[in-house]
């Protein structure tokens, strides 16, 4: 049996995980999908499975590329099954960075994809790590595989004895129960984690109690400041109500001043120009009677021998 050839000398070979198949069955009945009918095992001498292209043994996924890509061994592939390329497909149509596993679309999505879980809005919630739910269960844990593999895995199958087929199973089983001690492992943690946002709940409900409180206590506060600006404010009305009574008087009654002096002021200056006529009147009386004296005095006949003299 030819030797699986090494990842480091001519191709690359990806590690993806192979499905158990039983050797007494034929290899078509491990091949499912569309490829099934188009692309059918034939077996040649010794019962060897033959492959579809003509090829015998293992074959590369990939063709070695360009001296400048340094393809890196991140993880299994993660490639849809219509966006990956068949076995006969050239490398020249594959892009550079489908040679990086790290780097598969499904991946990428899964690591965006932080929550499975919207809001009323429609937005997702964010949470702590395990809100899109657990790394090594659940539908993002699961690796797609390409059609290309169940290909090569009953070729592999096909080619290879009793003995080897016992052997690679119970490797599969010792990593089948590190995988479950690693899943055992990682749900304490995500319990650990969800006693942590518990706690955390517990903590905001502490503060959402203390700020009730305070609620309470600043609404008890309101309503105390409100009935006192409330009787102030009446008191306030009521003396307001007396100032302009007394401030109303305060105009009335100067009003009444007012009106008062220039009455006073106006028969003031009334009797001055009554006095002033009087004054004039009394001269005038003086004179003209001075005046009428001496008119009488000159119609009266003389009865002395002197004549009157002023």
């Amino acid at each position: 049996m030819p030797a699986t050839p090494s990842s480091e000398t001519s191709s690359i070979y990806f590690d993806a995980p192979l499905i158990p198949f039983n050797m007494s069955a034929a290899p078509q009945e491990f091949i499912q999908g569309e490829g099934a009918d188009e692309q059918p095992i034939t077996t040649g001498k010794g019962g060897k499975a033959l492959h579809p292209n003509g090829s015998e043994g293992w074959l590369p996924a990939a063709e070695l590329p360009p001296e400048h890509v340094s393809p890196t061994h991140t993880g299994p592939i993660l490639r849809n099954a219509e966006d990956a390329p068949s076995i006969g497909t050239s490398t020249s149509s594959v892009p550079k960075n489908t040679l990086n596993r790290g780097a598969s679309v499904n991946r990428t999505a899964s690591v965006s994809k932080r929550s499975v879980f919207t809001n009323a809005d429609g937005n997702p919630i964010a949470g702590s790590a395990f809100i899109g739910g657990a790394a090594t269960t659940g539908p993002n844990a699961k690796a797609e595989p390409d059609e290309s593999l169940y290909y090569r895995a009953a070729e592999a199958d096909a080619s290879l004895s009793a003995k080897q087929l016992s052997k690679i199973q119970k490797t599969e089983a010792k990593d089948s129960k590190r995988l479950s001690k690693i899943i055992k492992a990682e749900g304490k943690v995500e319990k650990r984690a969800l006693g942590v946002a518990i706690q955390e709940l517990s903590e905001l409900q502490n503060v959402q109690k203390a700020a009730v409180k305070r609620e309470s206590q600043a609404h008890t506060a309101h309503a105390r400041a409100l009935a006192a600006l409330q009787k102030n404010e009446a008191a306030f009305l009521a003396a307001r109500t007396k100032y302009e009574i007394a401030q109303a008087q305060l105009h009335a009654e100067a009003e009444t001043l007012e009106i008062s002096r220039n009455n006073a002021r106006e028969a003031t200056e009334h009797m001055q120009e009554k006095s002033q006529e009087v004054d004039g009147l009394r001269t005038m009386f003086g004179i003209d009677e001075r005046e009428r004296e001496v008119k009488l005095v000159e119609l009266t006949p003389k009865k002395s021998k002197h004549a009157w003299k002023w």
